[in-house]
């Protein structure tokens, strides 16, 4: 593992071009080429979700210069899902207070997302039948037949 040489202070969460580089560096590559064409749509949105880790603030207090909060949430959640936050906090300092601010938000989803499949139950597939079901019975009980074997 590469050891930045550049770290972010605690209040800062507006990225410099030599932060922004190191930020970029650690990214996955299906990124690299988004970034060197549109880097400031990358850019100002890990700024927006630095900005509201900075500030502990809700979502829905993004600033406008971010975009719509929305958008920002949105791909946030995404990026968690996929896990690429793991490599902004590299690229801040794992022990930096942005990182661990990060690494809380990030957490407190995926317990959250995971408490929300657990409450919902069992997985159902495109037929709404659970996965060891059969057809037989979904069908049975969709037109109120009763299945004999």
């Amino acid at each position: 593992m590469i050891t930045p040489s550049l770290s972010i202070e605690p209040g800062a969460f507006r990225l410099d071009d030599e932060q922004w580089t190191l930020i970029a560096a650690y990214l996955p590559r299906q990124y690299q080429a988004r970034i060197l064409n549109n880097t400031g749509d990358y850019r100002g949105f890990i700024e927006a979700v630095l900005w509201v880790v900075h500030h502990n603030a809700p979502w829905t207090s993004v600033p406008e210069r971010f975009g719509s909060w929305r958008a920002v949430y949105v791909r946030f959640l995404r990026w968690v899902q996929d896990e690429h936050w793991i490599a902004v906090e590299r690229a801040l300092g794992l022990d930096s207070a942005l990182a661990r601010g990060l690494r809380e938000r990030a957490e407190r989803y995926r317990a959250s997302n995971l408490w929300r499949r657990k409450r919902a139950g069992p997985p159902r597939n495109a037929h709404g039948a659970d996965r060891q079901g059969d057809m037989e019975s979904e069908i049975a009980k969709r037109w109120g037949r009763v299945r004999i074997d």
